[in-house]
């Protein structure tokens, strides 16, 4: 038997395909899936489809029958895995510490920063050390800390860039915050 979807008997051929076989196809998805509203749903949607392509389509009833299968159990494995991200998803979200419980951690007062910066600064030697000390806290230029140290401003550039990255290392979840101690906001 061929069914006929042409332009004058497309709607009927269509209603009798959907009526007998709506209700067959939502019990073959409950092989897949328990919740009824999901199953009617993406019954529905694939016969939404099939309307959607019925000019396209010109099928033998076997044909249809096998194609609506085919894509009643596609969209439900389709759906069990979005289903399965979901949980998986969901069960990641309650792993994770919320952030209010990892923030209060971070909170620091002006002190420890200070205490941090200095804790990093003892791991130079001390011509590194004083470079800085001398170019952050005192504000001499590099021509000046040249000649107070009898050494070159490229060694100075070097002892500052070597500092600089030790500094971005170990405060580098800081060192906004410690710069911003080095150098305030002038108003």
């Amino acid at each position: 038997m061929k069914l006929s979807f042409s332009k004058q008997t497309k709607e009927r051929a269509f209603k009798q395909l959907y009526e007998e076989y709506y209700a067959p196809f939502c019990l073959y998805a409950k092989r897949f899936i328990d919740d009824r509203e999901a199953r009617e749903d993406i019954v529905s949607d694939v016969f939404t489809l099939l309307w959607d392509k019925i000019d396209s389509l010109d099928f033998q009833s076997s044909t249809a029958l096998a194609y609506i299968k085919m894509c009643v159990r596609n969209s439900c494995l389709n759906y069990l895995k979005h289903q399965e991200y979901e949980w998986n998803y969901a069960e990641t979200l309650q792993k994770k510490d919320p952030i209010y419980a990892t923030e209060a951690d971070s909170i620091f007062t002006l002190n420890e920063l200070y205490s941090m910066l200095y804790a990093t600064l003892n791991k130079l030697p001390d011509n590194y050390r004083t470079v800085f000390m001398k170019s952050f806290f005192e504000g001499k230029t590099h021509s000046e800390i040249a000649e107070e140290m009898n050494l070159s401003v490229k060694s100075i550039n070097r002892y500052k860039q070597k500092t600089m990255e030790l500094l971005r290392s170990e405060l580098k979840d800081f060192l906004p915050l410690a710069l911003l101690l080095l150098f305030p906001i002038q108003q």
